[in-house]
């Protein structure tokens, strides 16, 4: 089957060629219904005369406008016919363009799957590794409501403004800013907080797309989701489309998200805390 790109080009070429048809057809209509008029024209002024020229004359023009008339209706036909062989070419590149797109949706299913599950391998690792931590008493590891995943680009224009407004109200947070001391591994830290957290709040953006951190956190969360069968993901757009969300990850997409551009962030703490309650 072709690909969806030369899909889509075949159908723009051939609702191009359709509407080029109709306008042919419809010029054809209007020389019709123009020879029409003459010739009722010249009946009624065969009526009126007896000029034996004037007759002969008029009889002419009805030859000429009739001859005129088939042809048009010739023409109409020939070009229905045309219309008619490309509408059936264009409804089956229809039906092979959501055949083509279903598939590529399936194929990229089938791929963020794969790397969900291999990095669901690494993360259980990861947390098999905590179990087998020291026992010692005075090793604490603190639960959280929510693990903060979000673009360090994003911290000055939104997420340091959410996370304070949500330890104003009393949800216990992880956010890199609090737990990940100097020194301390990023990655180890990050994975103590998944592990330790209630549910994790995913702030998307374009930045938070295309950055190495973003994408570990977010693996692990959906991980952890699928692993424990609970929700776990809260995620929030920020200056980001929905194209861009489904481009990036159909899964994500299909998520009842937040949106910064709507929700204020006292409408997010709100339903923050009736989560956590």
């Amino acid at each position: 089957m072709p690909s969806v790109s030369i899909l889509e080009f075949k159908i723009k070429n051939l609702r191009s060629d359709i509407n080029r048809l109709e306008g042919k057809r419809a010029n054809a209509i209007k020389d019709e219904s123009n020879s029409i008029k003459k010739i009722n024209n010249a009946n009624t002024s065969l009526n009126r005369t007896k000029s034996v020229a004037a007759i002969s004359s008029k009889l002419k023009e009805l030859e000429r406008e009739n001859r005129k008339i088939e042809k048009a209706k010739g023409e109409q036909a020939k070009i229905m016919s045309e219309i008619s062989k490309k509408s059936t070419q264009l409804n089956k590149a229809l039906a092979d363009l959501g055949k083509a797109q279903q598939k590529e949706v399936e194929k990229v299913n089938a791929q963020q799957e794969e790397k969900i599950n291999k990095l669901y391998s690494q993360q259980k690792f990861e947390l098999e590794k905590l179990s087998f931590l020291p026992s010692d008493e005075s090793i604490e590891y603190k639960e959280y409501d929510v693990f903060i995943s979000h673009s360090a680009d994003d911290k000055d224009s939104y997420v340091s403004e959410l996370a304070e407004a949500l330890k104003a109200a009393g949800v216990t947070i992880w956010y890199d800013t609090d737990n990940i001391g100097w020194g301390k591994s990023i990655r180890e830290e990050i994975d103590k907080g998944l592990a330790y957290s209630k549910y994790g709040i995913v702030i998307i953006s374009p930045s938070f797309i295309e950055k190495y951190w973003t994408n570990y956190e977010l693996d692990g969360i959906l991980n952890k989701e699928s692993t424990t069968r609970t929700q776990m993901i809260l995620p929030i757009w920020h200056n980001v489309t929905a194209d861009e969300v489904k481009k990036y990850s159909y899964s994500l997409a299909g998520k009842l998200a937040l949106n910064t551009a709507v929700n204020t962030i006292d409408d997010i703490v709100d339903k923050v805390n009736a989560l956590i309650k």
